[in-house]
């Protein structure tokens, strides 16, 4: 790749990541008994070891950031662009796949892909790559501030305030919180894996709107879609329950050796795990060896 004109970011994968968890897991769910938590053994003091889980319902992100080519650039992705016939100005932000490390049964790219459609097809979650629609850090952490506190419970208080729906909108006053109309949630486009690969020579390219995605193979992929709008979805709720199929905790290990499908070894003091234990090594091996997390909308029983 022509590192001709690159623009890259002034912040980290990392960032991203725990930018995006702040505004997934500050905003509960009010007067709902759910609530949306990363889940590995990194992040089990979230909601406690001994949480009494009724039902689940994975959601696997990969975080990516955007790197960028201006619309005058002689990169190769500008020139695919081109050929497609899809716009490229005034610049294109895009990110690469990442390389099969020496450990690894297969490509990054391929275990999410296996990962969303397994899910995909039982309607029980699913799996897709974020990344913001910035370049620059300060804008970046100025944009998720703000979004952190306009979506804060707080504004419940406030809901008669003309100012609250005219700019926001955020919580209805049946608790559901529309995430769609989260500014920086919007500014981050998701992208399923579409495709397997057998090499991680691909990147995924758009505009800086998160719209004409392309796959660098190069093809175009019919499909602009933001995280605020995709977690909504998730999310969104009929007669009080999420649309989303919930898998009831005791019931979900069926679910579970079909994501792991042999992607990890285990040892015998895994399995002798409780079902949620399992669920956080899961997580956890996922995490380290893939950089994938492994997110989860729950149900407590208590609530």
């Amino acid at each position: 790749m022509s590192k001709s004109n690159l623009i890259s970011p002034d912040f980290t994968e990392d960032n991203v990541s725990l930018m995006v968890q702040i505004l997934l897991t500050i905003p509960r769910f009010p007067r709902a008994p759910f609530a949306l938590v990363p889940l590995s053994k990194s992040d089990e003091v979230i909601y406690g070891a001994d949480a009494y889980i009724d039902s689940i319902s994975p959601l696997y992100i990969q975080f990516k950031r955007s790197f960028a080519y201006p619309d005058f650039s002689a990169s190769k992705i500008i020139m695919d662009r081109k050929i497609l016939k899809v716009n490229y100005s005034p610049k294109t932000l895009f990110f690469d796949l990442r390389d099969k490390q020496p450990t690894h049964r297969d490509y990054q790219h391929n275990v999410l892909f296996d990962l969303n459609a397994k899910l995909e097809a039982s309607g029980q979650g699913k799996g897709f790559y974020t990344a913001p629609l910035f370049l620059n850090r300060t804008a970046y952490l100025k944009a998720v501030h703000l979004a952190s506190i306009f979506s804060w419970r707080i504004w419940h208080w406030f809901m008669d305030e003309p100012f609250y729906f005219k700019t926001q909108n955020i919580i209805t006053r049946t608790g559901t919180i529309r995430f769609q109309n989260i500014p920086i949630l919007k500014e981050h486009i998701v992208i399923p894996p579409h495709v397997k690969v057998t090499t991680h020579k691909h990147r995924y390219s758009y505009l800086e709107t998160g719209s004409e995605v392309c796959f660098h193979e190069p093809t175009k992929i019919e499909q602009d879609q933001n995280l605020g709008q995709i977690i909504y979805d998730y999310l969104k709720s009929q007669d009080g329950q999420p649309t989303t199929q919930m898998t009831n905790l005791q019931e979900s290990i069926s679910l579970l050796n079909s994501l792991q499908n042999d992607l990890f070894e285990q040892n015998q003091s895994e399995q002798k795990e409780s079902i949620i234990g399992r669920w956080l090594q899961f997580g956890e091996k996922l995490r380290t060896e893939y950089d994938i997390f492994q997110f989860m909308l729950i149900k407590l029983k208590y609530v």
